[in-house]
């Protein structure tokens, strides 16, 4: 799960995008029915591959992903502009810089799903043509499994209602924060999350502690790669990856304990990760 950060920070800090597209704010509009969007995944052999529609309309979209294969997989919603295509994409994704280019635009999409569950999320899209890729566990060996489609015009609404906030809050130059972790629960959260900063791009990284390590602690040895660090990766739950600007509905599924919450992302112009930043904190969730 380290290296599934790392990559996270490399292909949407690939650099990520700040959605143009201003959101509504949350509240249940009656009037918007929202669109759907339902993807799978499977392997066939060493590589994964989408099942995905070629279209759908865009603006008010729910996102499933079914996770029909035998390790866990993601599905991250990437906005292509102007000429480029996917291939674009994954040339950057594979190039070494810590930038993200302005016709990279991150739009959420379903974080990790294990083997044989269905997750879903509630997202603003606006159109033009997109990239699903998977940026989970199979694309540490390789390059990520990836389908295309086309989002047209569609009516934004309003994202349904939750009972918590988590939200990647701006408080200075290059310094956020967390906020709403106190709404979290032990089980399925379903959350808003609000990605901020004109120039940031956020996804939010739930990881167990194994110890009462401080956020100092934590944060000392993330930078330094302490393999001893007191995180227990393989028991994360995440979120995909969203635009500053933009909000989306999704879920964290977390047990009782004490929880690192972190984002390794960066702005767009590269820079530290956001955890360096001011994202990372702890929080006990029951």
């Amino acid at each position: 799960m380290r290296h599934l950060s790392t990559r996270l920070a490399a292909c949407l800090a690939i650099p990520a995008a700040i959605g143009l597209i201003a959101l509504s704010g949350c509240g249940g509009n009656d009037e918007v029915t929202a669109s759907k969007l339902s993807l799978s995944i499977a392997e066939q052999g060493k590589q994964a591959t989408f099942k995905v529609p070629k279209s759908v309309k865009g603006g008010l979209v729910d996102v499933s992903l079914t996770n029909k294969g035998k390790i866990p997989h993601q599905a991250q919603l990437i906005l292509i502009k102007g000429d480029h295509t996917a291939q674009d994409v994954l040339k950057t994704v594979s190039g070494n810089s810590r930038k993200t280019p302005d016709w990279v635009r991150g739009e959420g999409g379903v974080g990790t799903v294990p083997p044989g569950k269905t997750a879903s999320s509630t997202v603003q899209i606006p159109a033009g043509n997109y990239m699903v890729a998977d940026l989970g566990p199979a694309s540490e060996n390789g390059p990520p499994a990836y389908s295309t489609f086309k989002a047209n015009e569609g009516d934004e609404g309003d994202l349904p209602d939750t009972n918590a906030t988590v939200t990647a809050a701006e408080v200075g130059k290059d310094k956020f924060k967390w906020e709403g972790l106190d709404g979290l629960k032990a089980g399925q959260n379903r959350i808003t999350f609000q990605s901020k900063g004109r120039d940031a791009l956020h996804h939010i990284l739930a990881i167990p502690e194994t110890a009462g390590a401080s956020a100092e602690e934590l944060r000392r040895d993330l930078e330094t790669d302490n393999p001893k660090t007191p995180l227990d990766f393989e028991k994360s739950s995440d979120t995909a990856v969203l635009d500053g600007g933009k909000s989306a509905v999704t879920t964290l599924d977390l047990k009782p304990g004490r929880y690192a919450f972190l984002c390794f992302l960066t702005d767009r112009d590269g820079g530290k990760e956001h955890f360096r930043e001011g994202l990372l904190a702890t929080a006990t969730v029951k």
